[in-house]
């Protein structure tokens, strides 16, 4: 638990409030509140938290829903709580990121040039494969799906529909249909890299959606069961928007 003696924080950022209105407990509330402001960054990494009774008094709850509150954060590896030394923000590489509320949280945040890149680092090791395997294992139903999922983001290019939502749907239909059960929880995480980068990603190549092209030559690929094709469209792809995303990253630095 957050040890009462734990020191007051004496410079960081302020503490977030609680929603006006409740979407569950007072506890998973609290939970929200403080995952947002890890994965944000608010608290940073390593930085030891408020203890229970300034939680307690800033968000005008009981000591208990912050206890448990704070339980439910170390249960998903944001944090370590210890007698006498309070509850420290861990290190990034402890983090839960197969969590669904820590995926949540991420898709929440304001990405920082970093997690950008190495979410799109994570899709390049692992799609140019689902790709390849998508080729030689999907049903035909499976890749109807994913050409569902290109006419919707031909559909959003013409603002007939959501574009994020679209290219979401394209790349998970394409880790389904690799009948992989070890592949299927990366949906998740592509969807959330998806949401985090399409943004960014399409205005740095001015696209209302993800390039076309590009998407429809792996479709092509797909469709013909051609494995290596297919990996080699999803990698070409990947990789040109990871190189313009660091280049980006690069001459922002250097302002």
């Amino acid at each position: 638990m957050i040890s009462e003696a734990n020191q007051t924080k004496t410079a960081g950022p302020a503490m977030s409030t609680l929603p006006g209105t409740s979407t569950g407990t007072i506890t998973t509330d609290i939970a929200n509140l403080l995952g947002r402001d890890i994965i944000s960054g608010r608290f940073a990494q390593g930085e030891t938290l408020p203890n229970e009774a300034e939680f307690s008094s800033s968000f005008a709850v009981g000591r208990s829903a912050v206890r448990e509150a704070v339980k439910m954060l170390a249960a998903k590896g944001l944090v370590q709580s210890r007698p006498r030394r309070g509850t420290r923000v861990l290190p990034a590489k402890n983090w839960n990121f197969f969590d669904r509320e820590v995926l949540s949280w991420l898709r929440e945040s304001s990405p920082q040039p970093a997690i950008i890149i190495e979410l799109l680092e994570l899709r390049l090791g692992i799609e140019p494969q689902a790709a390849a395997l998508a080729a030689l294992k999907g049903t035909p139903k499976q890749i109807t799906a994913v050409g569902a999922a290109y006419d919707a983001m031909c559909a959003a290019d013409k603002g007939n529909a959501d574009p994020a939502q679209a290219d979401c749907a394209f790349h998970e239909a394409i880790i389904a249909a690799t009948n992989n059960r070890f592949f299927q929880p990366f949906g998740l995480m592509i969807r959330t890299a998806l949401s985090v980068t399409a943004p960014i990603t399409n205005a740095l190549f001015g696209h209302a959606v993800g390039n076309l092209d590009e998407h429809r030559a792996v479709l092509i690929a797909l469709r013909s069961g051609s494995s290596e094709e297919a990996r080699i469209r999803m990698f070409e792809m990947l990789s040109e928007v990871l190189t313009a995303v660091q280049g980006d990253a690069r001459r922002r630095a250097q302002l």
